[in-house]
């Protein structure tokens, strides 16, 4: 079972202590905003908020909705959002919690970052979100990818032996589920939704823990971390996270 309290006090360290975690965080949001700009989003749904909701960097939308878990990411969520009318703060897991939102308002876009290989069930996470959609509603789903460059680098080098093996990063934030593309298509189609949009972003070299040692050293800097993100072109596949753009069938 999932654990939010003792999630949030590892997430929340990985944060402060890993300069290259506020990178990812950085790339990965610049993705998620992308894919919103392209589509209506007047009234947005974020699932999961972690330490840095959307909603600060999201333009031209008539409420936000936010609901996660963790106490701690919900009181920051609430500070962040103080003085704003347009912004609703729901503390508790989304597949009991959508509950409480339906019929409550249409969502143009949904916002399901970073979670869906967190939670122990990913089919009753996606049959839940299902039922806050209408026909036009547009999902985003990101989940980190096992065709990772990093990941095909270790099993290359006798590292690992499957591409499906768990790192420690993985085991110790409770992730439960291992997306390759084959694999994350196939639960969103089997849930009812159609791909409407895909790829993969971020050629990442080494762990994260190992990155971050190397950014911290020197070796590595911003001029080739954007590098790094301007070669997907090359190795489109490759990316160390991996994203849908999904609606209803």
């Amino acid at each position: 079972m999932f654990d939010p309290v003792d999630y949030t006090k590892k997430y929340s360290d990985l944060y402060r202590d890993e300069a290259f975690e506020t990178i990812l965080v950085k790339i990965r949001r610049k993705h998620v905003l992308a894919s919103l700009q392209k589509h209506n989003h007047q009234n947005i749904l974020e699932i999961g908020c972690g330490l840095e909701p959307l909603f600060p960097y999201c333009e031209h939308y008539e409420t936000y909705t936010i609901v996660e878990p963790s106490e701690e990411f919900v009181q920051h969520a609430k500070a962040l959002s103080s003085g704003k009318d347009k912004i609703h703060v729901v503390q508790g897991f989304f597949e009991e919690a959508y509950k409480q939102l339906l019929g409550k308002k249409d969502f143009n876009f949904v916002i399901c970052s970073g979670l869906l290989h967190q939670v122990p069930d990913p089919v009753a996470l996606l049959q839940s979100i299902y039922q806050l959609c209408s026909d036009s509603t547009v999902v985003h789903i990101n989940v980190p990818n096992v065709f990772s460059f990093h990941i095909v680098l270790a099993l290359e080098m006798g590292i690992i032996d499957d591409i499906f093996e768990k790192s420690e990063t993985d085991i110790e934030l409770q992730r439960y589920t291992r997306f390759d593309k084959e694999s994350l298509f196939r639960i969103v189609e089997e849930d009812g939704f159609q791909i409407l949009a895909s790829g993969t972003y971020f050629i990442k070299l080494f762990t994260n823990e190992q990155m971050d040692k190397i950014l911290k050293m020197g070796i590595v800097d911003m001029s080739i971390i954007n590098g790094l993100e301007r070669m997907i072109k090359y190795l489109p596949d490759m990316g160390s996270e991996m994203f849908v753009d999904v609606k209803r069938k």
